[in-house]
């Protein structure tokens, strides 16, 4: 069943139909709904939210082009070897392309996305020569690449979607870490120039992420915003910025020079087009020119950077935001009323005996923060795709199943040397940081970190199995497991305060207050008889 599961999971399922001529398609990727307009319109709309259009080079899209333009106006050399994350269907592969680059690596996670590049964007960037396209994670391939390059850029890499429901991590989350730019900083050759650019939303995520490269790079960045702005504020909204890091002081002395940077709007900017610095429109004239120029990041607080430990790029701070609080607070009382619905059963039928096993309740809670901990740590190792996350889900309904196996054939009684196994590889799951694998031999990276992550999980399971196997009210003890795994679920939000490395200590926690239930606590409720 699960091998069916798998083979449908890996063909992206699809209609379509015709109106006034233009073709609507609908598929299910393996992260989102897309819907597509086709030619001439093109538009890609991913869970009914407008994502992205394909957009040939000769209309206008400063955007796109911005990167090379400035390159070529202040007199640098074209970048010839190009990493482009979140390449999307073309548009920034296209640019690339069109302004002299002769190798270009275009990484999309998003295999129909990548397609409808592929077949329908009208230049055509993939069936260029000098493109190799790769259908996988930024981080993996930023972290596995051998090439040097001469320019690194994140193409508005917004996923707009968690990367599972088992944590609070986004498609993109591990992009933008410390760690990330350190490998990001590794990939570049000397001279070579790493971009950014996003329609971020506030002032501060653009703060956080030019605190975090002036510590990679260990030089200012510069930053450059759509409306143009001298100053961004930590609470300045909209617009579109782009950041560059890394060897910057030909741009910078390119501003220097002209502090205003003109493009035609209405038209591609192309190397044809008049160098942006010598420009000085009127300004009767202005409506028909884009002005760029150098923002000043206004940052009066320290804001903790984004690491692979705490990844919560779009968290201002440390906190867990009300509309989370709002869910946990719910799903807490569903969790409660699933507790009490032993006891409004006695109440109805007026005796009853309910026996709450604390041992199944921790246990619960425990192993849902095991398998959170197992999806993120394989999300930095291997990349957060879709086979990623099958793979994990696999290897967790194999430990359980082991365990089963062996609880059935050897039938242990005393479990103290289980509890103790298991509280030991908790413990080096806390004291391991998550990229202590990174960048080991491939067979070390995935036998090293399969072995401390899954090992937690099979003692867990063995100790699980030992108790259900001697309960004496199995179906109200697997309730209290339910229960017990949705506060677990909950206390995965202490991530977004700790971190996911401490969140090891909680499920700790958890599975001590386990063992320290040796007996179910029975409760009895009787009506009072009448004289």
């Amino acid at each position: 069943m699960l091998f069916i599961v798998l083979v449908i999971a890996a063909f992206p399922w699809r209609t379509s139909y015709k109106t006034g001529g233009v073709v609507f398609k609908r598929f299910w990727s393996p992260y989102y709904r897309i819907d597509y307009v086709g030619p001439p319109i093109r538009n890609i709309l991913v869970n009914m939210i407008g994502h992205q259009a394909m957009v040939s080079r000769e209309a206008a899209s400063p955007a796109y082009a911005l990167p090379y333009s400035l390159r070529h106006d202040a007199g640098g050399q074209p970048f010839g070897d190009v990493l482009i994350i979140g390449a999307g269907s073309g548009n920034d592969v296209s640019r690339a392309l069109e302004w002299g680059a002769h190798r270009i690596d275009a990484v999309e996670i998003d295999p129909v996305i990548l397609a409808l590049g592929v077949s329908d964007h009208p230049d055509h960037p993939y069936q260029d020569p000098r493109v190799a396209a790769h259908l996988d994670d930024g981080r993996n391939f930023l972290h596995a690449t051998s090439r040097r390059y001469d320019l690194v850029v994140y193409a508005i890499v917004d996923s707009l979607v968690l990367h599972s429901g088992y944590s609070n991590l986004r498609l993109e989350s591990y992009l933008f870490t410390d760690q990330a730019f350190q490998d990001v900083r590794r990939d570049l050759k000397p001279g070579g120039v790493f971009i950014i650019y996003n329609f971020f939303r506030q002032g501060w995520i653009v703060a956080r992420l030019s605190e975090q490269l002036k510590k990679t790079f260990g030089s200012e960045p510069l930053v450059l915003s759509f409306p143009y702005r001298q100053q961004i504020y930590p609470e300045s909204s909209g617009g579109f910025t782009m950041i560059v890091a890394g060897d910057t002081e030909w741009l910078r002395r390119a501003f220097q020079v002209h502090p205003v940077y003109f493009q035609p709007a209405g038209r591609a900017s192309t190397p044809l087009s008049p160098n942006g610095f010598d420009q000085h429109p009127p300004p009767d004239e202005a409506k028909d020119w884009i002005p760029f120029g150098l923002a000043q990041v206004i940052n009066p607080e320290k804001l903790l950077p984004a690491t692979d430990d705490w990844p919560f790029l779009y968290l201002h701070r440390p906190m867990i935001p009300a509309h989370l609080l709002r869910g946990i607070v719910l799903m807490a009382l569903l969790a409660g009323l699933l507790l009490l619905s032993p006891f409004l059963e006695m109440a109805l039928e007026g005796n009853g005996r309910f026996w709450f096993d604390g041992r199944m309740f921790f246990l619960g809670a425990g192993f849902m923060l095991l398998e959170t901990r197992a999806v993120v740590y394989m999300a930095l190792l291997f990349g957060s795709t879709w086979m990623v996350n099958t793979v994990v889900f696999l290897a967790v309904l194999v430990m359980i199943l082991l365990a089963n196996l062996f609880v059935f054939k050897l039938q242990p009684h005393r479990l103290w040397p289980y509890y103790l196994g298991l509280l030991v590889s908790l413990g080096l799951n806390a004291l391991i940081p998550l990229d202590f694998f990174l960048g080991l031999n491939r067979a070390l990276q995935v036998g090293g970190s399969c072995s401390l992550v899954f090992t937690p999980v099979l003692f867990a399971a063995v100790i699980f199995a030992a108790w259900f196997r001697q309960s004496r009210e199995p179906n109200q003890d697997f309730g209290i497991n339910v229960a017990g795994a949705m506060i677990g679920g909950l206390a995965e939000y202490t991530s977004m305060l700790w971190g996911f490395r401490w969140l090891v200590l909680v499920a700790l926690a958890f599975y001590l207050l386990s063992w320290s239930f040796s007996h179910p606590i029975p409760i009895s409720l009787r009506r009072a008889s009448s004289k």
